[in-house]
C-alpha cells in the first residue's frame, strides 16, 4: 500500500510479476515486448558505472539469462499502461545517446537505443540507477514500518511464490535465467508449512478421487 504511492511502484510490481534483475529491468526497451503475444524478452542489461560516471549497456548476466518470459496479467497491464503514459514523460537530451555492446550469443555488435527505455526516472528524465531503487524501496521499508529488503528480495519472492503455485524448478529456472538447475533449487526451493501442508492436501484428494 505504501507502494503504490511511489514514483516507482509499476518497477517493483514487475518484479514481483516476471522476476527479472534489476539490470534487465532497467535496460528494458520496448522492442522486447511481444503485445500479441504477452510475452517479454530479456535480450540486455543496463547499469550506471559509478566510477567513470556513465552508463553501460550489456548483455544478460548469462547465456542462459537471454529469455522469453510469458507475461501474467497484471505484468501486461502495468507495461500497458506505462505505454500510454510514453508521451507524457519527461525525457533527457541525454536519452538521444545509443550504447552498443557485444551480444554474448553471436559475437556481434549491438545497440540499445535510451529512449526506447520502458522506465525513466521521472525527475531526471535519465534511466534509474541501481542503487538508486534499493536506497528508495529502504524508506519506502521505513515508512510501512517493516524490515528493509532490496530488489533482489523481490526477484527472490516472485520464485518462492512460483514455487508454492506449482512451478516445476526447470520451468522456474528458464524463467529466472539461472544457468544452473543447481542454482535453482538451492537458492529457491525451499519448503514452507503452508506448501506442505498445500501438498498433502492435493496427495489425499488424489485417494479420494481414485
Amino acid at each position: 500500500e505504501v507502494a503504490k504511492e511511489s514514483h516507482n511502484y509499476h518497477q517493483y510490481a514487475l518484479i514481483l510479476e516476471t522476476g527479472l534483475r534489476t539490470g534487465e529491468l532497467i535496460g528494458l526497451t520496448w522492442d522486447s515486448i511481444d503485445w500479441d503475444n504477452r510475452t517479454l524478452t530479456v535480450n540486455k542489461a543496463l547499469e550506471f558505472r559509478y566510477k567513470q560516471q556513465v552508463w553501460r549497456a550489456g548483455p544478460p548476466k548469462t547465456q542462459t539469462s537471454y529469455r522469453t518470459i510469458p507475461l501474467t496479467n497484471r505484468a501486461y497491464d502495468i507495461l500497458l499502461d506505462l505505454k500510454d503514459a510514453k508521451k507524457t514523460r519527461k525525457m533527457s537530451e541525454e536519452l538521444n545517446q545509443v550504447l552498443t555492446y557485444t551480444d554474448r550469443r553471436t559475437g556481434q555488435n549491438a545497440s540499445m537505443v535510451l529512449n526506447e527505455l520502458v522506465f525513466i526516472n521521472y525527475r531526471t528524465g535519465m534511466p534509474m540507477k541501481n542503487s538508486s531503487y534499493d536506497t528508495h524501496l529502504y524508506k519506502l521499508c521505513e515508512k510501512a514500518e517493516i524490515p528493509p529488503f532490496s530488489m533482489h528480495t523481490l526477484r527472490h519472492t516472485y520464485a518462492t511464490r512460483a514455487i508454492e503455485s506449482g512451478v516445476q524448478p526447470k520451468v522456474l529456472q528458464h524463467l529466472l535465467g539461472h544457468a544452473s538447475i543447481q542454482t535453482t533449487m538451492d537458492t529457491y526451493v525451499h519448503v514452507t508449512d503452508d506448501s506442505m501442508i498445500k501438498a498433502i492436501q492435493q496427495f489425499e484428494n488424489r485417494l479420494v478421487a481414485e
